[in-house]
């Protein structure tokens, strides 16, 4: 009995694969909904929709390439995670920089608003709320022991990501991979404090 193989990479075009590829090579995240500015509201991303519905040739494809493609229900997004030993401190020293700068914006928010509204291209990070957040000097301590120069720096380091849509000068929205991030550490802290 011969067995027939079906060869994935011709029903996916080359061009977006290749788009896929680079995304999460520049160690950004896929979101299920990305920002546009010529609309100004979120729409659903059509390389988001191409990895779930050809999940298991992405799958494959990137474990072959040396990493996982993992899914995040709770922010609806796409990320790949080097298959690797625990010990890689390039991942860690990433993970720790989005963490904390995305802690920070939510320690301020949760002071100035509904942490929500920081997902709202109506609200998001106001100009208003960049300035209070540079004139915080332990924050600006803060990232520069997180190699950050400054908040300008912080931000394009989350913008670089796709964490954080920029929508006007100065005028951001966290996408729905940062808010699940920013829920998760806000849920952890409070833990550790209520112990």
């Amino acid at each position: 009995m011969e067995q027939t193989v079906i060869n994935t990479f011709e029903e996916i075009s080359y061009v977006k694969s290749a788009k896929i590829y680079r995304l999460f090579s520049q160690g950004k995240v896929l979101n299920k909904q990305r920002y546009d500015e010529i609309h100004g509201c979120f729409v659903d991303d059509e390389l988001f929709t191409l990895v779930f519905n050809k999940i298991k040739h992405f799958t494959s494809f990137f474990k072959h390439m040396g990493y996982q493609l993992k899914f995040d229900e709770e922010g609806d997004f796409y990320f790949t995670q080097e298959i690797r030993d625990s010990n890689n401190d390039e991942a860690d020293d990433n993970a720790m920089k989005i963490q904390a700068v995305l802690l920070f914006i939510g320690r301020y928010y949760a002071k100035a608003g509904d942490l929500a509204q920081l997902a709202d291209p109506m609200f998001g990070l106001k100009e208003s709320d960049i300035e209070a957040l540079k004139q915080d000097d332990l924050l600006i301590s803060s990232l520069k022991a997180l190699r950050l120069e400054n908040w300008d720096k912080a931000l394009d380091y989350l913008s670089s990501r796709d964490l954080l849509f920029k929508m006007a000068k100065d005028r951001y929205v966290l996408s729905s991979a940062a808010m699940a991030f920013l829920n998760r550490l806000i849920t952890a802290h409070t833990e550790f404090i209520n112990k």
